[in-house]
């Protein structure tokens, strides 16, 4: 087997299709780590077969177990589901394991597609958040031979267990996902021998997270817990794009709150570090070489890749964004509030989008994908505990019938559609919205992903990682 060489270069993770297939490949194949976005793969994969994508269909039919196949399939044309929406999660059992079926082996696809034509390390980012798809995604994208999990919005205190006991073929139960508040669970016994998925090889965890504490205590968790360390850290910043860890005073970031405040700290605790979001050269090979002499292994760039052509992002959003870059007019702001989630999130300005406030209020609200649902229990009258589920992106009504708080609601958008519709999957009448990093700003011309993956890395060091990664004739 090849030694594999330490990448210097993280391709982020990001958004919804963001970080497409098509872009964890290219960059890849060239020595850095291709990650793909784990976010929303049951719609997108879905929607592909849908569509007749020859790629998906062909990946999607070498699937191990023949059930997922034939549930996936029933939505390519002249199936029997091809017109119906993609289900949602539930937690009505009798309704429950389609959707989850749906998400394994929509992640298993979605990391195929990356890992094909080369030998490149191939990573699938797993929002915590988005907790009712975090098993099947872990999962379907195990099968596939992911190289690594990185897991973000959240801590992922259990992902080492997850890890193990897939491996074991063992069924998985959690009554509260840590941070999420959210009962999840996968049956995986029932379809899967032992024999294939002890030869399942464990992928590489990367937590991404924001504060010394929860390096800490993870790594302490799964020393004692599992024997394992995690085989590196995320260290972001603030300023990068999508959700941030809240600040730590509640209202406003601070200097407690930047990487200089913990850095040190995290490298002493022996795990590989990458940095992300403290980017002053906008995430170049300045950026790159600052760190590595603080002690880092390497970094983590996410804006640029985003708007570089491989990415997923609808071509005349990116056209949109650079013109305004060139034009001195965008710009980049935190939300406190917008992101069902809880958590602060980073919102390029745009006009047409849901940056526009006013564009918010006028959508008609309503929850029909459900990446972001929420446990919610209740005792009836009859004594009986009821598990229903909630997002305060729903209609404060609905909300409200389910138990939540309706206040909740206020200043909530729904990230499902809207970053759906930023990667051309939402509906005609769904407005997208972009988040950014604050070094997004600087991206002023449209770059190819093995541009941005040279400048960072050199083009000899590229060269060379490509022909060494490159599959045998």
């Amino acid at each position: 087997m090849m030694q594999r060489e330490q990448p210097a270069l993280i391709q982020a993770g990001m958004g919804v299709h963001i970080s497409s297939a098509r872009l964890a490949n290219a960059t890849a194949r060239l020595g850095a780590m291709g990650v793909v976005s784990g976010a929303g793969l049951r719609h997108i994969v879905v929607e592909d077969i849908r569509a007749g994508d020859l790629d998906a269909l062909r990946l999607a039919r070498a699937f191990p177990f023949p059930r997922y196949v034939e549930e996936l399939l029933a939505y390519a044309p002249g199936g029997s589901r091809h017109n119906k929406p993609v289900p949602m999660d539930t937690p009505d059992p009798a309704r429950a394991a389609l959707p989850r079926r749906l998400s394994v082996i929509g992640a298993y696809v979605e990391v195929m597609r990356a890992k094909e034509g080369h030998r490149g390390m191939v990573g699938v980012n797993v929002m915590w958040k988005c907790a009712l798809t975090v098993l099947p995604t872990i999962y379907g994208a195990m099968l596939a031979g992911a190289d690594a999990l990185l897991c973000g919005a959240g801590v992922p205190m259990e992902l080492a267990d997850i890890v193990e006991r897939l491996r074991r073929g063992e069924d998985l139960e959690y009554e509260s996902l840590t941070g999420t508040g959210t009962r999840v669970q996968l049956d995986v016994a029932e379809d899967a021998p032992a024999s294939l998925l002890q030869r399942m090889p464990p992928p590489t965890l990367i937590p991404i997270l924001s504060n010394y504490p929860f390096c800490k205590r993870l790594t302490d968790n799964w020393q004692q817990r599992h024997g394992v360390r995690p085989g590196a850290f995320v260290l972001e910043n603030h300023q990068a794009g999508g959700h941030n860890a809240p600040p730590r005073d509640k209202s406003s970031f601070g200097a407690q709150d930047d990487l200089d405040s913990y850095f040190e700290k995290v490298l002493s605790l022996g795990v590989p570090v990458y940095v992300a979001g403290a980017f002053p050269h906008g995430g170049s090979r300045d950026d790159l070489l600052m760190w590595q002499a603080r002690g880092a292994c390497g970094i983590q760039v996410g804006s640029r890749f985003a708007l570089c052509a491989e990415s997923g992002m609808r071509a005349d959003l990116r056209e949109q964004m650079l013109a305004q870059v060139r034009a001195g007019t965008l710009t980049v702001s935190t939300d406190l509030r917008l992101s069902p989630t809880g958590y602060p999130f980073k919102v390029a300005s745009l006009p047409g989008t849901l940056s526009n406030p006013e564009l918010r209020a006028q959508r008609t609200r309503l929850c029909n994908l459900g990446y972001l649902l929420q446990s919610h229990f209740e005792t009836g009258e009859d004594g009986v505990v009821r598990e229903t589920y909630l997002c305060p992106a729903m209609p404060a009504a609905q909300y409200a019938r389910r138990g939540g708080d309706p206040a909740q609601t206020e200043g909530r958008i729904c990230l499902c559609n809207a970053l759906l519709s930023t990667a051309g999957y939402g509906p005609a009448d769904e407005l997208p919205l972009i988040t950014l990093g604050v070094s997004g700003v600087q991206v002023d011309r449209l770059w190819s992903a093995r541009e941005v993956v040279e400048d960072i890395l050199t083009p000899d060091y590229v060269a060379r990682r490509e022909r060494e990664l490159r599959l045998p004739a």
